[in-house]
């Protein structure tokens, strides 16, 4: 028997992960707050507990080991360092941590796993606060032999996805209504499927190599917002994409992220490592927009509020 913690398991990536580690044949418990419905099966113990509580933790934890640990919810160094100290470690075999392009600094290039990692305006705390939990754990591998292994993926997007990212897409563009995208020379960017996510995440606990390593987690494949645009249009099969200038944007005094779920900041990343290690993603963003928008069909997905009117007087 081989048993597994993710913590994280109720929304998008960890709740992908531990179906996909269930389908594989893991003994899978996972750890959440408790404050969403779980609507799957084939999980050995759901664990409710607050990760931030020390006390609670210990707890809740108390009893268990585990051969591999997926961190899916720890945003911060506090929040790796609690959950280590709470867990008997007498068994692990490897501790997967899902860190973030986020934590590299500001670059048009394309960045590899050893390129500069620091301050970022464009993320903000979440990027620093990822790079310290990754900080934290390096120093334990150096220290102690902790077996990690971390993972810094640009976007994410999928069946199931919570964030309100392809939902925008696919709501605008059903309604007819035009979709506006920051047309502003600065972004390239690049995507990962949900499906190669779990595939490869659960393929490194499988490998020797994996062992103290960081990995780009991405398809290779960059794209404009404009290119994401007219993909999405295509497979819905109705609506209009309009490019939207910095100029516009200024004359209204309306910001990218008041109209567009994601930063209008460039993400670039190299997958040599991944490859040579791992595998690469095996779905292009094509047929993964379009396994999104099936999904999507089937949900009651509200639609949200936007500056739109202003911004249709001018790109309309």
């Amino acid at each position: 028997m081989v048993n597994v913690l993710v913590m994280g398991g109720t929304e998008f990536v960890g709740k992908s992960l531990v179906k996909g580690l269930i389908s594989k044949g893991y003994i899978v418990d996972f750890l959440t707050r408790g404050n969403k419905k779980v609507d799957f099966q084939g999980h050995h113990k759901h664990l409710i507990c607050d990760r931030k509580d020390h006390n609670a933790l210990r707890r809740c934890l108390e009893g268990h080991t585990y051969d591999y640990i997926f961190d899916v919810s720890a945003y911060t160094c506090e929040d790796v360092e609690l959950l280590l100290q709470s867990i008997n470690k007498s068994s692990l075999k490897r501790y997967v941590f899902i860190s973030s392009a986020a934590v590299y600094s500001p670059s048009h290039e394309f960045l590899n796993e050893n390129s500069d990692r620091g301050e970022n305006p464009n993320w903000g705390l979440y990027g620093e606060d990822k790079k310290e939990a990754e900080d934290y754990l390096f120093e334990r591998y150096e220290k102690d032999e902790l077996p990690i292994v971390i993972f810094r993926p640009t976007y994410i997007y999928g069946e199931g996805n919570n964030l309100y990212r392809e939902s925008y897409f696919f709501h605008r563009l059903m309604s007819e209504k035009p979709l506006p995208v920051p047309n502003t020379d600065q972004s390239m960017v690049q995507f990962i499927h949900i499906k190669d996510v779990v595939e490869i995440v659960i393929h490194a606990i499988t490998t020797e190599k994996t062992i103290g390593e960081a990995y780009n987690l991405t398809h290779s494949r960059k794209l404009s917002w404009m290119e994401i645009g007219s993909i999405v249009q295509y497979i819905v099969g109705k609506g209009k994409v309009m490019s939207v200038n910095q100029e516009k944007m200024d004359a209204l005094n309306i910001k990218t992220r008041q109209f567009f779920p994601f930063r209008d900041v460039p993400i670039l990343l190299t997958t040599t490592k991944l490859d040579e290690h791992l595998f690469l993603p095996r779905i292009d963003i094509e047929e993964g927009l379009k396994l999104s928008y099936e999904w999507f069909l089937k949900q009651n997905i509200k639609e949200k509020c936007h500056v739109f009117e202003q911004l249709e007087r001018v790109v309309t």
